[in-house]
């Protein structure tokens, strides 16, 4: 069982201990409050930033996008491969480790992790999105495998040396101080405790593809006539976050504490086939999934990726590090 009200938690902010209070905790060093919100311990601190509060916001108000997104997207072979493969990084920790996940988003990779044997705290700054990952952890039957709290990455309200092993999905990229985070989670971990890094983007295509692809999609949209494509779906620190080469990874690890570290390639042209059909399917409105082409470019993927040069240049990354 997972019981998050005594011994792990700490003061987001003085990293002091916190006390039960009737409403939530209670921090006697700094005397800051923590309330929670429908259930769940809110320990993210004060004073967040704009950017924070308007992600906070975005993954709350657009959760129903993001659902119909991963209904989709749980099918993908790509999707599946690169997932299971930093997965099954954490499945080499013992039975019973507990995990943390830090930016859990819906909860489906937590989700998997809990029907190995292991038991699994997740975090999030979205209300919204982390309230769907408790519900589907209890409908699951994991109610006494999991818990859910509301924390910024960047602030962990974790005692030190606390977690077997810290995994993060896409998410280091929303970040305004990546390297902050990274050194939380390397406090947080236990000596000989693993740190997985899942499906975080690479930045090469923000100089190339994505710009062509406004290019062509603004030409798309003059020929038609009229708006192709649904509403604006992009989060603010999307707009404003390009992911990571392989250098600027290797150099935030480097600069968190981490020493062994190992970067793996994640997608190439099963990716790119993945997110054209995205793409393409919310241009015409309807699904539209080219599954069978993805699962034939995979083993050429693992091909490209052990190329010195194309090892540079996957969609995204996975990496591993203690």
């Amino acid at each position: 069982m997972v019981d998050i009200s005594h011994g792990i938690l700490c003061c987001p902010t003085c990293k002091g201990p916190l006390d039960r209070g009737e409403a939530g905790f209670l921090c006697p060093a700094c005397d800051a409050a923590y309330l929670e919100l429908d259930g769940m311990p809110d320990l993210i601190p004060r004073g967040s930033s704009a950017l924070k509060l308007s992600e906070r916001s975005h993954y709350t108000d657009k959760i129903d996008y993001y659902l119909r997104m991963h209904a989709a997207w749980h099918r993908s072979p790509f999707y599946c491969h690169y997932h299971a493969s930093f997965l099954d990084e954490l499945r080499k920790l013992p039975a019973d480790a507990l995990i943390l996940e830090t930016g859990c988003g819906l909860g489906h990779d937590g989700l998997e992790l809990l029907r190995s044997g292991y038991r699994v705290i997740e975090t999030d700054i979205s209300p919204g999105q982390l309230g769907k990952a408790r519900r589907l952890h209890r409908a699951e039957g994991f109610s006494y495998s999991s818990a859910h709290l509301l924390a910024d990455a960047e602030n962990l309200p974790f005692v030190s040396d606390c977690f077997d092993g810290v995994f993060t999905v896409a998410s280091l990229h929303h970040l305004p101080d990546p390297v902050t985070s990274l050194r939380e989670i390397r406090r947080v971990l236990r000596p000989g405790g693993v740190f997985v890094l899942g499906t975080e983007p690479n930045s090469w295509q923000n100089y190339t593809i994505y710009p062509l692809g406004k290019v062509l999609l603004e030409a798309a949209r003059r020929i038609a006539g009229k708006p192709i494509g649904g509403e604006e779906m992009v989060s603010e620190a999307d707009k404003l976050t390009e992911g990571f080469s392989r250098r600027q990874l290797q150099e935030l690890l480097d600069a968190a504490g981490f020493s062994r570290i190992e970067l793996k390639p994640a997608g190439y042209i099963s990716a790119a086939i993945f997110f054209l059909s995205t793409e393409v399917s919310q241009m015409v409105g309807r699904e539209i999934r080219l599954f069978p082409l993805e699962r034939a470019a995979i083993p050429l993927d693992e091909m490209l990726g052990s190329l010195p040069i194309l090892a540079s240049y996957p969609w995204h990354w996975n990496a591993v590090a203690s």
